[in-house]
């Protein structure tokens, strides 16, 4: 089955051999394949956790491909390629889970909006009551993702209704536009802030606005097996991988590998 339309494509691999603990020794150069599917604010800390997986796991090989969670729930039903599904959405995950195309859902890690600038602050913005000024270029998430819907959330919290939008795909298509200089001020998420290498900065709003931008803006990710997987010869083999890597996400070095990124770790 190829690869569906929209989603990028990452392998991060080391090709090694032998897979220890699989249910039967396989031979010296067996390989065994594992695909990951991943919203795109998972990428730096699942590839780091890739690495490491792949360094305790040598002979499995893991491929990583990033896209919009609902996109990928969509296709789960045709693809026998995907082991483990991390999706930015609460009710994708659901959707998924009572068609049978994923199974045991673990929520693992949160991401919260925060108001984010070009390096710099030309425009002066302050909180997100500056958002309502008619000369700043407003860009938001389209209300269909889960940047988006958490941005309504904070918005409707704080009763702010922006005079001059550009709407934007996602919230890293949006934090490259203001890195750019083509947006003044957007809501974006804090790990887009923190992996754009200091070109966008969030503003540091006062403590009743940052206490709400966490509460109603935070985005929780639920990590799940994807059965569809494990139909071919290999799929015990390939069970026991996705069980493995979905232990390293929640454990201690996986929680570090998330929280360096800017996403808050929930308990194993």
């Amino acid at each position: 089955m190829g690869r569906r339309r929209g989603i990028a494509v990452l392998g991060v691999a080391l090709v090694c051999s032998g897979f220890a603990c699989a249910t039967e020794e396989p031979e010296a150069t067996t390989v065994v394949s594992l695909g990951v599917a991943a919203a795109p604010s998972l990428s730096e800390a699942f590839v780091d956790i890739i690495r490491m997986f792949e360094e305790d796991n040598p002979g499995v090989r893991v491929h990583l491909e990033l896209g919009r969670s609902d996109e990928i729930a969509e296709g789960l039903p045709d693809r026998t390629d995907l082991n483990v599904f991390a999706s930015a959405s609460e009710e994708v995950m659901e959707i998924a889970v009572e068609q049978g195309t994923a199974v045991e859902p673990q929520v693992f890690a949160r991401n919260h909006v925060v108001v984010a600038v070009p390096s710099g602050n030309p425009g002066g913005v302050r909180g997100m009551g500056d958002l309502v000024r008619p000369e700043l270029r407003v860009g938001l998430c389209a209300s269909d993702t889960p940047c988006g819907k958490a941005t309504e959330k904070v918005l409707g919290a704080w009763s702010v209704e922006p005079a001059d939008v550009t709407w934007e795909a996602g919230s890293r298509a949006l934090a490259a536009r203001l890195a750019d200089g083509e947006m003044d001020v957007g809501i974006i998420y804090r790990t887009d802030v923190a992996s754009s290498n200091g070109w966008v900065a969030p503003v540091e709003v006062e403590g009743r606005e940052r206490d709400l931008m966490q509460a109603a803006g935070t985005t929780r990710y639920v990590l799940a097996r994807v059965p569809g997987g494990e139909s071919g010869p290999g799929g015990e083999v390939e069970r026991v991988a996705a069980d493995r890597f979905r232990e390293l996400v929640t454990s201690d070095r996986g929680r570090r590998a998330l929280e360096s990124t800017g996403l808050d770790a929930l308990p194993e």
